[in-house]
């Protein structure tokens, strides 16, 4: 298993970043020009099991996602599953909010199962994939400073 990570330091305490997660369905598409929606499917916001359902373009792509609440540990973070069929080769991730030097670091993971041959067939998704998750992080910062 093999990850694609980004993370930024963002100059808030954990709460506040957590605070704007949490209400995340209600403001994805402030996150990033490419979010096109997010909703609640199944279950209370943030429990596991609860099932959240965003629609974004990655690399040009429309891409419709089921993710499923692993674990939640407030304001720390959560991990989720991939729901359907990408999640064999996108089987989940995590967003992770830890105190640093007065601050917060913001870390975005996800796991991948990439041979040598599938990664060579998916690298311009990768990449795409890659890049978004640097601009959602660089988003978040100045969402969450701009509002202190």
């Amino acid at each position: 298993m093999r990850q694609l990570t980004d993370s930024i330091e963002i100059d808030s305490p954990v709460e506040p970043i957590w605070r704007w997660l949490a209400d995340l369905a209600e403001h994805y598409t402030d996150w990033h020009p490419d979010h096109v929606s997010a909703e609640w499917k199944s279950g209370d916001p943030y429990q596991v099991g609860s099932i959240l359902e965003v629609v974004e373009y990655i690399g040009g792509r429309r891409e419709v996602v089921r993710f499923e609440m692993a674990s939640v540990d407030p304001p720390s973070g959560f991990e989720y599953s991939i729901c359907g069929p990408i999640s064999m080769l996108l089987p989940g991730g995590s967003f992770e909010i830890t105190p640093v030097d007065g601050g917060s670091q913001f870390k975005a993971t996800i796991s991948y199962r990439f041979g040598k041959l599938t990664e060579s067939l998916f690298k311009n998704r990768t990449e795409a994939l890659r890049e978004h998750m640097r601009e959602e992080g660089e988003n978040l910062k100045r969402l969450i400073e701009s509002a202190r």
